[in-house]
């Protein structure tokens, strides 16, 4: 048996070698130039020129090996393939029946040109006809016959450590240390592998993908399910130094209109990932509509590191350029160039200590006119929603914002934007706002718009305005007392302010507030919230705390006592004149006492002359004690 089974080996390997001997014998590699030129001209209309004499390579796997090949668009000035060689795998035994069965094609240390000194007469008339373009009209293969007897199959395309140059308008993109892997079945299903790099202004891109790409409908329709997608950018623009993530899903390409489809679409950015679909309509004026999804969102190693990057940035002073023309150019202009809807859902996004949850955007992008149907999220406990829209079409960036904010916790907020929790309680608003930039540092001091607020269970830290009014009255008359124990802070039940946006200064045109002890009545201010700094005129009653006299009290809790309040929100001032409201209200107690004895003398008998010298004394004791007070 086992016998047997050597005899069979021996056989099989005799053949074999037979048969390599027979190919090296009787088959010229040189017979195939003038085939596969001219196989390559029929599929695609390119010149391919091969530089040298082929010769075979036998071991490990029977091939053709080439020397330098160049691939020509007709009337073009530079090649679009350069490659120093090129190596087919083929099959033995089909060369005896005059098929080239390739199973293999190794281009090695190419360079790709995909630029204008590359296009060629093939190139212009794809661009000339890619308009008009139908189903019905797509090139196809020329069934031109061959002079030559050989028939040529393809499975497996390589190209090795290769360089693509890319040239997009003036802009000239190197694809570095290609690898790429096509290899097709006999149902056309192709599988592809991609792996390189590109280079480019201190930037650099790394990728790798694998795609099986159905072609059964081709060029009418294509199947894409991307396996994997890896990538990895550093460069001298992102803020963390590097972005590296992945994406995977099916996408489905329609010729005749161009739409690309997507399924179960899933990609990350660092620690970010999204699902989703993603579907674009590729007309003069792309259309797309996306719809992504995400649990959390993490913003804070790009503000961190921003932040950072800013610290060690050295300004040079130079002399600033003056333009003659004022600039125009609206921030939004890119609007114009697509339309789309666009759905998204997060969870949480987080950026620094700031915490966004359930956030929610539908916007529609028209013409130039994007239209926030629905923006809402909760912030520092609160709840904020807006409508509104940004346009893209005028000669100047405008985005108007019609804006709700309920119950958002100051405290919370405060906290969260790293600022002295100078103001506490719950704060509710609305009103329209506009903006005319996009620039984060120029976006306070162009909001405008109107706003009606109201904040409740209020407290104003670091001043305590019923102690500066007592202890200003105290001043005047000592039937007030100052209270021994003072807080330092200000409570009110409620808040209510309509306030204008400009310049980064929130102007409060109408101010009152209400709480035990005060009520402040027919008050207005400015909050400065780029300075943050405050400037505000109260007129307050006070209506309880007072320490003295019930007498005294009862007056002075009718008083509308004048308070100035300014500066710094840390570092708050004031400023307050009860003299002439006190002596006002003094001179009423004094002109009723002097009334009183006036009529007391006046109602005395002047005969009774033992009286005379009693009220004269009494009289005395009484401008005593009003001069006292």
């Amino acid at each position: 048996m086992i016998k047997k089974i050597l005899v069979t080996l021996f056989i099989f390997i005799l053949i074999i070698a037979i048969g390599i001997v027979s190919l090296i014998v009787f088959v010229d590699p040189n017979n195939f130039r003038g085939f596969i030129s001219d196989t390559v001209k029929d599929k695609t209309g390119y010149e391919l020129t091969i530089e040298g004499d082929l010769r075979w390579h036998i071991w490990p796997q029977i091939s053709i090996l080439t020397d330098s090949v160049k691939l020509y668009d007709t009337g073009a000035q530079k090649p679009i393939l350069l490659a120093d060689n090129m190596r087919l795998d083929v099959e033995l035994f089909p060369l005896f029946s005059k098929k080239l069965a390739v199973k293999n094609i190794l281009v090695k240390s190419a360079v790709i040109n995909i630029t204008d000194e590359s296009k060629g007469q093939i190139s212009k008339n794809k661009e000339e006809n890619s308009a008009n373009i139908n189903s019905n009209q797509l090139p196809k293969p020329k069934d031109r016959k061959s002079s030559s007897n050989w028939t040529f199959t393809l499975n497996k395309l390589e190209v090795a450590d290769s360089t693509i140059v890319l040239q997009h308008n003036e802009d000239i993109i190197n694809f570095r240390n290609l690898n790429l892997t096509v290899e097709q079945d006999d149902n056309q299903k192709v599988s592809v592998d991609l792996k390189g790099n590109i280079d480019r202004n201190q930037q650099d891109l790394s990728y790798l993908a694998n795609a099986d790409i159905d072609l059964t409908q081709y060029p009418e329709k294509v199947k894409i399910a991307l396996n994997k997608f890896n990538y990895t950018y550093k460069g001298i623009t992102v803020p963390t130094g590097e972005l590296q993530g992945s994406m995977n899903g099916v996408f489905d390409y329609q010729q005749n209109p161009q739409v690309l489809k997507s399924q179960n679409v899933k990609f990350s950015v660092n620690d970010n990932t999204f699902t989703g679909n993603i579907n674009l309509k590729l007309d003069k004026k792309p259309y797309a509509e996306l719809e992504l999804k995400s649990d959390k969102v993490d913003f804070t190693p790009f503000i961190t590191s921003k932040e950072k990057s800013s610290e060690n940035v050295t300004i040079q002073q130079t002399t600033p350029a003056v333009s003659p023309v004022a600039k125009t150019s609206n921030e939004l202009s890119f609007l114009n160039g697509f339309n789309a809807k666009t759905k998204l859902n997060i969870k949480e996004l987080v950026a620094n200590k700031i915490v966004l949850n359930n956030i929610h955007a539908d916007i529609v992008n028209d013409e130039g006119i994007a239209t926030f149907k629905d923006i809402s999220f909760d912030l520092a406990k609160g709840h904020i929603t807006t409508t509104g829209s940004a346009n893209g079409k005028q000669k100047n960036a405008l985005i108007k914002l019609n804006t709700k904010i309920n119950d958002v916790d100051l405290n919370t907020f405060f906290s969260e934007i790293e600022v002295s929790k100078d103001l506490e309680g719950l704060f509710n608003a609305s009103g329209n706002v506009e903006v005319n930039t996009i620039t984060a540092s120029k976006l306070l001091e162009s909001l405008q718009g109107n706003l009606a607020i109201t904040i409740t269970n209020a407290r104003l830290d670091n001043i305590n305005i019923p102690s500066i009014i007592e202890e200003a009255a105290s001043k005047y008359t000592k039937d007030i007392s100052t209270p021994d124990s003072q807080k330092r802070y200000t409570e009110f039940q409620k808040i209510e302010a309509n306030a204008s946006l400009n310049k980064g200064d929130l102007d409060l045109t109408s101010l009152t507030a209400t709480s035990p002890l005060l009520e402040v009545v027919e008050s207005s201010g400015k909050v400065g919230m780029i300075e943050r700094d405050l400037d505000v005129n109260l007129n307050v009653k006070m209506l309880g705390g007072w320490n003295g006299k019930n007498e005294t009290i009862a007056k002075l809790q009718q008083l509308v006592i004048p308070l100035h309040i300014y500066g710094k929100f840390a570092n708050l001032h004031y400023q307050i004149d009860l003299g002439k409201i006190i002596k006002d209200l003094f001179n009423d107690k004094w002109q009723q006492s002097l009334d009183n004895l006036r009529n007391k003398l006046e109602n005395q008998d002047p005969n009774d002359d033992s009286k005379k010298s009693k009220n004269k004394q009494k009289a005395a004791k009484i401008l005593g004690e009003i001069l006292k007070r």
